[in-house]
């Protein structure tokens, strides 16, 4: 049976693009951190502009109602 042996010298290129590679994956983390951190500040800005629409569209739709009430009593006397 042959016997695994690890040799105890690394090469320092070896050591340099450890490094270098732990230094490039933590700064990708920290981009894709701070983008993900615009994304969410960008839907909870727009997540307000929902709400708004949705009661500017109620009142439009109130409008509508009570314009039509006034446009119907206005027939009504024009009638006379």
């Amino acid at each position: 049976m042959s016997e695994f042996k690890l040799e105890r010298r690394v090469p320092l290129a070896v050591v340099v693009t450890l490094v270098v590679q732990t230094g490039a994956a933590l700064m990708w983390a920290g981009a894709a951190e701070e983008r993900l951190s615009s994304v969410e500040r960008e839907v909870s800005a727009r997540s307000g502009g929902v709400e708004r629409l949705a009661r500017v569209e109620e009142q439009v739709t109130a409008i509508r109602e009570q314009l039509k009430r006034i446009e119907g009593k206005l027939d009504q006397m024009g009638g006379r």
